[in-house]
């Protein structure tokens, strides 16, 4: 059985500053929306692909523009994604559980580099699709990315992750001819 993915699914990216200046430092949500997903169901298991462009993840939109080209700027840059020799983060895996909820592992490719995670999956019905939610926490340094630093260290991010997906979607209806 083959789905597709619907438009509003999404990726969360939570991020904490840190340093003596947090306070006026931002936490940022980022956002990543699939360029590509696939997900097949095979006997209560399902492989599940997703591929995003580095360069497309969202920064926060209520941020002060000059400050939010600097932080798409160093999101991008070598030190952080390298988005130019590492243009896709990639996602392979399987899900194993029911409609109501399973768990979801595999590996995450950021820098070219695999991750191996895990986290639980909640699923739930809404109208004629499915919605699942997940989340996963962890370290920038464990995933292959240095943490964002300025002002000698004053205003800078924790090295902590928390990784949000909300994904839609739908049975595919094969064409019969």
């Amino acid at each position: 059985m083959r789905f597709h993915v619907l438009d509003g699914s999404r990726v969360f990216i939570d991020l904490r500053a840190g340093g003596l200046l947090r306070a006026i430092a931002h936490s940022p949500t980022l956002r990543a929306t699939p360029e590509s997903f696939s997900l097949d169901l095979a006997g209560g298991e399902a492989a599940v692909s997703a591929h995003f462009r580095a360069d497309a993840i969202a920064v926060p939109e209520d941020m002060f523009g000059p400050d939010r080209d600097k932080m798409r700027d160093n999101l991008t840059s070598t030190d952080v994604l390298d988005a130019r020799r590492h243009p896709t983060i990639e996602f392979r895996g399987r899900y194993a559980g029911t409609t109501a909820g399973g768990a979801l592992g595999g590996e995450l490719v950021i820098r070219g580099v695999a991750t191996r995670l895990s986290m639980p999956v909640r699923v739930a019905r809404q109208w004629d699709a499915l919605a699942a939610e997940a989340s996963w926490e962890g370290t920038l340094t464990g995933l292959g990315v240095k943490p964002y630093k300025a002002l000698l260290g004053a205003i800078k991010l924790e090295d902590w992750i928390r990784l949000r997906l909300e994904v839609r979607f739908q049975e595919a209806l094969e064409h019969v001819r």
